[in-house]
């Protein structure tokens, strides 16, 4: 399995970035405006993907190895800075979202959002400690730059969060007279991506090293191409077909 996953990973890479160039394309042609915070969060998705994704060719940073080198260190450190700056990117496009659909006639539901962002920030360095081991090879990031465990635990939270604002914007949505098609459709698929991925590196806890892992991050993969075609779809142009008795009826 840890095989083809070395192999599938780039190609899943691949695609995911199609999907993400398809989406900035039906949004540039489409509610550019209305949904631009969309747009400046998938456009980051979009270069973060593109350049992991050369990153893991050229350094074979996804590659299951016995003993982690150089290259692999360089690509986890490059994976973990992403993946908390996109968590936090996320977070205002879910806040964003949000007041879409509430506007601005809660302000009860600003301050639980605002609580739960802060909460999300400080709670990580409250609750894991970081360590920060020396690694004098690594020149490209500070040595005081925290383990591995500590981002996979930070991103779990960090997803969690993510997660209970999505159900918050999933009750809006409910409570709201005129539902906006595009952004149920967009809420599905981040709830998509923010379930797996936070049931996924909670369980990177307990899975060893090896074939477990390359398949459980072969269903991550698999899921965040899903999220992002669903997303696809909540953007794509529908046709209007005229109606025959159409005509008729106006006379």
């Amino acid at each position: 399995m840890t095989h083809i996953y070395d192999i599938l990973a780039p190609v899943l890479g691949i695609c995911t970035a199609l999907a993400l160039a398809l989406l900035i394309v039906l949004l540039l042609l489409g509610p550019t405006r209305k949904f631009w915070v969309v747009l400046v969060y998938v456009s980051y998705e979009l270069l973060a993907t593109v350049g992991l994704t050369l990153a893991d060719l050229y350094l074979h940073g996804t590659a299951q190895v016995n003993q982690p080198t150089d290259a692999s260190r360089l690509y986890a450190r490059l994976y973990w800075t992403n993946d908390v700056i996109d968590d936090l990117l996320r977070f205002v496009l879910l806040t964003v979202l949000i007041y879409m659909v509430v506007g601005s006639s809660k302000p009860l539901l600003g301050q639980v959002l605002t609580g739960l962002v802060l909460a999300m920030i400080v709670l990580p360095f409250l609750l894991f400690q970081p360590i920060f081991p020396p690694t004098p090879s690594l020149t490209l990031f500070p040595r005081w730059y925290p383990t591995r465990e500590w981002f996979n635990s930070t991103s779990q939270l960090l997803y969690f969060g993510a997660a209970i604002m999505n159900v918050i914007l999933w009750g809006a949505l409910i409570q709201s007279k005129k539902r906006d098609p595009q952004i149920l459709a967009m809420s599905l698929g981040l709830g998509i991506l923010l379930t797996s991925f936070a049931i996924g590196y909670g369980l990177r806890h307990f899975i060893p090293q090896g074939g477990f892992t390359a398949a459980f991050n072969l269903a991550l993969n698999l899921a965040q191409l899903g999220a992002w075609l669903i997303c696809c779809r909540a953007f794509w142009p529908v046709r209007r077909h005229n109606m025959p008795g159409a005509a008729v009826l106006t006379q």
